[in-house]
């Protein structure tokens, strides 16, 4: 019995240096262990593809819509008219108003907006010559009433045109004899040959007037129904919408009236084009100060929210023409020899490709190979990611 008490003394004893050993092994670290965990961890490719579009260098900048140049409309006095006109009858407000429609009407007779560039400044008729006559018998052509030839001579012919035109709007046109007609131009009579109407059909100064570009919007009324007539009854917008810009001095040389301009306010729905119509000669006009430059867009087709609307004003100053290969401008390197390359991925191995860089715009360059393959789709390199290390991991 007492010779078994070494034996097992002997066997625990063994045991425990056993167990303290495996202990102190499984805290001992190796240096190639050490090694493995602390390297770097080889850093990962990134990659993006090559693109096939149009490319292009924006001006970035916003404007105000509004609709366009303002005028003041007051009709002619007429001779065959006494002097007591009052306002009888006026349009809606903001409503539009193209050629051949009725204005509004002085003492109940229409005053219809014609096309033309030289305002209405006398009574027409027959043996009435001149370059308004003419351009009388030019909007009664358009409106489909034949005038003859327009030679500017208000013959049988124009005088049957402008009879059609009154009757088209369902009022008897102006009617004038030779009394009358003595009665109104006692001192012009048989002075000057052809500036006094024939008796006839009429156009009284007074109820026609021209303007260069219609249509129109009416944006003010001047007076009141049963007012005498003494000045402008009305004030009219051209009815295409116009927006007003600005350009910084420096970017300001970049822009030339007839470039596009892409119009858009995400928030608001708006999506539109127009052409820039007019630039500032210098800075500080229109209202804006002296570090930038007025200039003003003409809308095509525009939506009915424009008006009073902040939008973005993109310009594009120079493009491609057709689409071309573009890719992010980090893709490009330059070789020892002076070249550009880009690095492309083929299924995991880099293979560079020489190019020649031609615009860059927005992050990205065109570029057009020189040597070797490049389509679109393919991935070019950008970049290289590095993961952290098993130590950078673990300390979060």
């Amino acid at each position: 019995m007492n010779r078994r008490k070494p034996a097992i003394a002997f066997v625990v004893a063994v045991a425990l240096a056993s167990l303290g050993g495996w202990l102190l092994g499984s805290q001992v670290t190796s240096p190639a262990e050490i090694a493995a965990r602390t390297a770097a961890p080889q850093p990962s490719p990134i990659l993006a593809p090559v693109e096939a579009r149009v490319l292009s260098s924006n001006v970035v900048t916003r404007g105000t819509g509004r609709f366009g140049a303002s005028r003041d409309l007051a009709p002619a006095p007429s001779m065959l008219k006494g002097e007591n006109r009052v306002l009888t009858g006026r349009p809606e407000l903001g409503s539009e108003a193209k050629e051949g429609d009725i204005l509004f009407t002085i003492s109940g007779r229409p005053v219809m907006l014609l096309q033309g560039d030289q305002p209405s400044f006398r009574d027409l008729g027959p043996g009435m010559a001149g370059t308004d006559v003419a351009q009388l018998e030019a909007a009664l052509e358009r409106l489909g009433h034949q005038p003859g030839t327009v030679d500017g001579a208000y013959d049988g012919q124009t005088e049957q045109a402008v009879r059609a035109l009154y009757q088209s709007i369902g009022i008897d046109p102006a009617i004038a004899t030779g009394q009358q007609l003595r009665d109104a131009f006692p001192e012009a009579t048989d002075i000057i040959a052809g500036s006094v109407p024939g008796a006839g059909v009429l156009v009284p100064a007074d109820e026609i007037l021209f303007l260069s570009a219609l249509p129109v919007r009416v944006a003010e009324i001047g007076i009141a129904l049963g007012e005498p007539i003494d000045g402008p009854v009305l004030t009219v917008t051209d009815a295409n919408v116009s927006i007003d810009g600005s350009l910084p001095i420096e970017q300001s040389s970049l822009v030339t009236v007839g470039m596009e301009v892409l119009i858009d306010e995400p928030d608001l729905g708006i999506e539109a084009t127009g052409v820039v119509s007019s630039i500032a000669d210098a800075p500080g006009t229109d209202g804006l100060d002296g570090f930038h430059v007025y200039f003003e867009v003409t809308v095509e087709d525009p939506p009915r929210n424009l008006v009073n609307a902040s939008v973005r004003l993109t310009i594009p100053v120079e493009s491609t023409s057709d689409a071309v290969l573009v890719v992010p401008i980090t893709a490009l390197t330059l070789a020892v020899d002076g070249s550009s390359q880009v690095q492309i991925d083929r299924a995991g191995t880099l293979e560079s490709v020489v190019v020649r860089p031609g615009l860059s715009a927005q992050g990205f360059v065109e570029v057009e190979v020189v040597d070797g393959n490049l389509a679109a789709g393919d991935l070019v390199l950008i970049g290289f990611e590095t993961p952290l290390s098993g130590t950078e991991a673990a300390n979060g």
